[in-house]
């Protein structure tokens, strides 16, 4: 079974993927509404959780199969859990996917920091992928 993927962090950026799945690739742009994305405290990196009148854009991976799953769940954070969402696709469809939401007992984990992708691809990138290729 093939599974679609929300991703609103790291795993949108290509080299990231790219080493984690060992694959390259291609994402499309995506919406997820009623969430809001905050940077995890002493972390570089997200997590998203439930806010009401949020969205977070990011990256929908399609059809990825069982073996890249299991890949893209080793490299998780355990205070994420996986949960099965409603995007907008940029052609303005619904599609389900899974996407990785800090989990309801884990929310402490959080910052109240918005997470800026710009500035992690600035001053965390390459600190980030030495730290994931070891």
């Amino acid at each position: 079974m093939n599974n679609n993927l929300f991703t609103y962090g790291t795993l949108e950026i290509p080299q990231v993927m790219q080493i984690i799945t060992g694959q390259v690739l291609e994402g499309v742009p995506a919406q997820l509404e009623g969430y809001a994305r905050y940077q995890l405290k002493d972390q570089a990196y997200p997590g998203i959780i439930p806010e009401a009148g949020a969205s977070v854009r990011g990256t929908l991976y399609l059809d990825l199969d069982e073996v890249l799953m299991a890949r893209i769940d080793e490299y998780e954070d355990t205070c994420y859990e996986k949960r099965r969402l409603r995007v907008v696709g940029e052609n303005g469809m619904g599609v389900n996917a899974l996407a990785y939401v800090v989990a309801e007992e884990n929310r402490d984990c959080l910052s109240s920091r918005a997470w800026d992708k710009a500035k992690f691809m600035r001053d965390e990138l390459d600190a980030f992928l030495r730290c994931i290729i070891a």
